[in-house]
């Protein structure tokens, strides 16, 4: 591997590290993509009671 590709290998392996020290090492929480769509189309009050009825007829 040339030199400065290398270089540039090793400064991102220390930014990664450094990101890491300073979160702790933690994951972020995963945000839950279904809440961007609740609500956001219109239906019967019941749907989700009667689910069946409204899909299987």
């Amino acid at each position: 591997m040339p030199e400065d590709s290398l270089k540039e290998v090793m400064d991102f392996i220390e930014h990664l590290e450094e990101k890491k020290r300073k979160t702790g090492g933690k994951k972020k929480e995963k945000k839950d993509l279904l809440e961007d769509v609740i609500g956001i189309c219109e239906g019967p009050s019941d749907l989700a009671e009667r689910h069946d009825k409204y899909v299987y007829g």
